[in-house]
C-alpha cells in the first residue's frame, strides 16, 4: 500500500513538472512568455546578452585582436555591471576584457567599448558607434 502511494505521487509529481515545462515552452513559442528579469535574464539566446554580442560583434571589427579592451556599461546594480563586463569577456576571447573601473585599464587599454552608455572623456576618441553603444580609442600621450 505505501509503495503504490509513493508510486503515485511520484507520477503526479513528474507530470506536474512535465506539464509545467511544457506550458513555459508554449508561452515562449507563441508570445505569452513573462520578460526575465534579475540575474536569469543573463542566459544565452535571451534580449540582453544578443544586444550584447551584437555590439561586441562590431566591435571587434574595428580592434585588432589581442589588444586590452576597457568594457563600460551603465551604472545601475553593481552586479549587473560586474555580470556584462563577464559577458563581455566570453564573447571577446581574443581580447583582455578589463572593466572601466579597474585601475590598471587607464595603462593598459587601448579601445573602451561602452554598452548601453556614452562616455565623455578628453582622453578617449570615438572610432565609430556600435548598435546599442560606441566604441572608442584611448588617446596616448
Amino acid at each position: 500500500m505505501l509503495k503504490r502511494l509513493a508510486l503515485g505521487l511520484l507520477t503526479a509529481w513528474a507530470a506536474l513538472g512535465f506539464l509545467q515545462e511544457v506550458n513555459e515552452a508554449l508561452a515562449g513559442w507563441d508570445g505569452r512568455a513573462r520578460k526575465v528579469a534579475g540575474p536569469w535574464a543573463w542566459r544565452m539566446h535571451t534580449p540582453a546578452t544578443d544586444d550584447l554580442a551584437r555590439c561586441l560583434r562590431a566591435a571587434r571589427e574595428s580592434m585588432p585582436a589581442g589588444s586590452a579592451v576597457a568594457f563600460a556599461s551603465p551604472d545601475d546594480a553593481p552586479e549587473a555591471v560586474f555580470r556584462r563586463w563577464r559577458w563581455a569577456a566570453y564573447f571577446l576571447p581574443e581580447y583582455d576584457v578589463l572593466q572601466t573601473s579597474d585601475p590598471s585599464a587607464a595603462q593598459l587599454a587601448r579601445y573602451v567599448v561602452a554598452f548601453q552608455t556614452e562616455i565623455q572623456d578628453p582622453r578617449i576618441e570615438p572610432v565609430r558607434r556600435l548598435p546599442n553603444g560606441w566604441l572608442y580609442r584611448v588617446k596616448r600621450p
